[in-house]
């Protein structure tokens, strides 16, 4: 044992990298989820370089994100996607690496404390392997929480040698570090609470001439405190959750037991007191045993003060069981099983098999969890499957069934859901969402707008009925129907105040969809300058509605392909303003009459795949392409033809002309990536 101990110590730092890199290697060839890493990241203007930032604009409350306060984080987000581009790789890796690097901090610091080196060491390692940390590594939208921890535990450690050696520089740097730890994440808040408790169990003699230097960090956390109190803390105090004071003690003892034993793995549970009492009880025990042991004390206190800003007694949090709240207090569980285990492994040192058993038991208890949980967060399809499965509430439902049932097809599943979603919540949207999308997606359009004016009867003030309802109608052809029901969203829009950005850009391209179908060019070119002037296109102060008036359509076309390429939020429109341009350019007063013309071959061609003749569909279709090169249902059309017909080369080519006209069309990419291209 000494042996094996001496050469740990040798490489302790390399074993802690590799076994961290090891674990967490297949999150590296991860993707982005659209829980939260859309938004807030991927198609998050100010990172993606569609608005131009200044350094100062990501410590402006509500301006890079509007319900989160995380300006570092976002300054690396920043950094990644200006270096890299979006890269799901480059994101994990860095998301990986800061979380090994805040592990080995951790383990220095924890030196420090405990004058212990096996008891550390394996610690850290059940650190690095806490199946409660997955979800902080795998998701990248988590990312903050490991950067909050590496600048945390540096902060810690630079205090402890200030104090020791009476360095003052060394307060300095820990004050600084303890700045970048709480632009992190809020998680890092609760530091100075900390030091105190490090200094009246270790430090007791140097309490009061330490304390002042504390005081240092008050200023900015007050600072921060407050600029997170403009984003999300006022956002989420209007929440009306009305908790007992009972089930915020319920919550608090289960995060605390869930970071000893982690059972819930990052599903939001009702309230647990069941496991408020366990955790009570197992407390009650551990602290008659351990009374005298001051490191127990600490780290008890470690946790207590570290769950304390999520407990739900602090403040009102929406989700208040969350696997990300546990990164701090189960630093202080990991310390206490490898107290315990190292406790046994003296207790029974006469038995070679027992006196092993408690550190195979608790690696096995953190391994079997996290080499199941870890997989969940692949891909949207795996972590909203898992979510429906375990949870089963609402909003997982919803997910489970929008990104993995009717992306797949599964018409028939999505509507034996919607059904159970319709009987459990009768007024929320959702189900009767997914249920109209299945009719569409099978075809029984009549079907689908009898669920629409139903849901129009019985939740007739929202708006998004009658954005189904426009889609149904001109599936229908019915265009006159379509012209009321996008009036009518509007309306119920502007009544609401809902009329900004996505949503009123939502309304306007709707429009630009009848303009385009009733052969109505100079109507949509009229739409598009008001989107383009009124939501400055592109951040780019109405610039882009000047190509309208350029003579020369080759320039036209290369704007509108380079503005195609950048912003996926526009595409359909900017393709369809290409299909115009370019029948202007070619047939120039006959354009009008050309778009009703092809418009016409599309339907046909549709009939004709319904009555089970491709060869005449596919001759439309390729006749159609060769009339207007950016009719790009055309192409998506004949692709998906080719692939159910077996002609999977062709199916390929037209593909890939899809992404020469889009390259965001994410789906059509990874339809190639499922070809082997």
């Amino acid at each position: 044992m000494n042996k094996f101990l001496e050469y740990i110590k040798k490489y302790d730092v390399l074993i802690l990298l590799i076994f961290g890199l090891l674990i967490y290697y297949p999150s590296l060839f991860y993707d982005v989820l659209s829980y939260d890493d859309l938004p807030y990241i991927v198609n998050n203007e100010y990172l993606n370089g569609r608005v131009s930032v200044n350094f100062s604009d990501f410590f402006v409350p509500n301006l890079i994100c509007k319900d989160i306060y995380t300006p570092l984080s976002f300054i690396i987000y920043w950094l990644i996607i200006h270096i890299f581009g979006i890269n799901a790789f480059v994101f994990h890796f860095v998301n990986v690496l800061f979380y090994i690097l805040s592990s080995v901090v951790l383990f220095y610091l924890l030196k420090k404390i405990i004058n212990n080196y096996s008891i550390v060491f394996f610690a850290t390692v059940l650190y690095i392997l806490h199946p409660c940390h997955v979800e902080c590594v795998a998701w990248i939208s988590a990312m903050g929480y490991n950067i909050a921890s590496l600048f945390f535990f540096l902060s810690f450690l630079y205090f402890m040698s200030a104090v020791d050696e009476n360095k003052k520089l060394n307060y300095i740097y820990s004050v600084v570090f303890y700045i970048f730890a709480i632009l992190g994440q809020p998680v890092a808040v609760t530091l100075p609470a900390i030091l105190v408790l490090w200094l009246y169990c270790f430090r007791r003699e140097k309490l009061k001439e330490s304390i002042k230097y504390i005081c240092a960090y008050i200023p900015f956390l007050f600072v921060y405190l407050y600029l997170y109190s403009q984003t999300i803390l006022k956002a989420r105090f209007k929440e009306n959750l009305n908790y007992t004071f009972w089930e915020k003690f319920s919550i608090w003892g289960f995060d605390l037991f869930n970071s000893v034993i982690p059972i819930n793995l990052c599903v939001y549970k009702s309230f647990p007191s069941f496991y408020f009492i366990i955790i009570f009880v197992i407390f009650l025990f551990i602290i008659y045993l351990f009374r005298k042991n001051i490191y127990f004390i600490f780290f008890l206190g470690f946790a207590v003060i570290g769950i304390l800003p999520y407990s739900n007694i602090a403040f009102n949090l929406y989700d208040p069981i969350l696997d990300r709240y546990l990164l701090f207090p189960s630093v202080s569980a990991c310390i206490l099983i490898s107290y315990l285990s190292f406790y046994l492994f003296d207790k029974f040192n006469n038995s070679n098999l027992l006196k092993y058993m408690s550190f195979i038991f608790f690696i096995v208890l953190y391994f079997v969890p996290f080499i199941t949980y870890l997989p969940i967060w692949k891909d949207d399809r795996s972590f909203w499957l898992y979510n429906y499965n375990v949870s089963g509430n609402l909003m997982s439902a919803s997910a489970y069934s929008k990104i993995v049932l009717l992306e797949e097809h599964k018409y028939d599943e999505a509507l034996i859901l919607a059904d159970k979603l319709i009987k459990k919540y009768p007024r929320a949207f959702d189900g009767y969402e997914i249920k109209m999308k299945a009719l569409i997606g099978m075809g029984y359009l009549n079907d689908s707008l009898s669920v629409a004016l139903k849901v129009k009867e019985l939740i007739p003030e929202n708006y998004s009925i009658y954005i189904y309802l426009f889609d149904i109608y001109i599936s229908m052809q019915d265009y006159d129907n379509a012209q009321k029901s996008l009036d009518i969203a509007y309306i119920k829009a502007k009544e609401q105040n809902l009329c900004k950005n996505e949503i009123l850009n939502s309304l306007l391209n709707k429009s630009l969809i009848l303009n385009y179908v009733l052969v109505e060019p100079d109507k949509f070119i009229d739409n598009f300058k008001i989107i383009s002037n009124n939501f400055k296109l592109m951040r780019d102060n109405g610039e882009f509605s000047n190509i309208l008036n350029e003579k020369d359509y080759g320039i036209k076309e290369k704007i509108c392909l380079n503005y195609l390429k950048k912003y996926t939020e526009y595409q359909n429109s900017i393709i369809r303003l290409l299909s115009c341009l370019y029948m202007q350019e070619t047939y120039k007063e006959k354009a009008p009459k050309i778009m009703k013309s092809l418009l016409k071959d599309m339907n046909k061609a549709e009939e004709f795949i319904k009555n089970g003749d491709n060869n005449s569909a596919e001759k439309i279709y390729l006749s159609v392409i060769s009339k207007n090169k950016y009719i790009y249902l055309a192409y998506q059309n004949l692709g998906m033809l080719y692939l159910n017909s077996n002609r999977q080369n062709e199916a390929k080519e037209i593909f890939r002309k899809m992404l020469e006209i889009n390259q965001n069309d994410d789906q059509i990419r990874q339809i190639l990536l499922s070809l082997g291209n």
